[in-house]
């Protein structure tokens, strides 16, 4: 069975992890022996990865400093 990976998992990662990690998973879809839920948790992390790597790249607001 394939985890659901949190936003809260994710949160350490640099942006090189968090695009191989998207790699990965991307490629996983391509894999004809997952179930339905399997392929859930697949696209689910993926929303995941793609939201923290959104986060990643975003500029802080002038006086604001995110500490990770």
């Amino acid at each position: 069975m394939i985890a659901l990976i949190t936003m809260h998992e994710l949160q350490g990662l640099t942006a090189q992890q968090l695009g191989e990690l998207h790699q990965f998973f991307t490629w996983l879809l391509t894999e004809p022996t997952f179930d339905e839920a399997e392929r859930r948790h697949i696209l689910a992390t993926l929303e995941n990865i793609e939201r923290a790597m959104g986060y990643v790249a975003r500029p802080s607001p002038k006086g604001f400093t995110i500490k990770l």
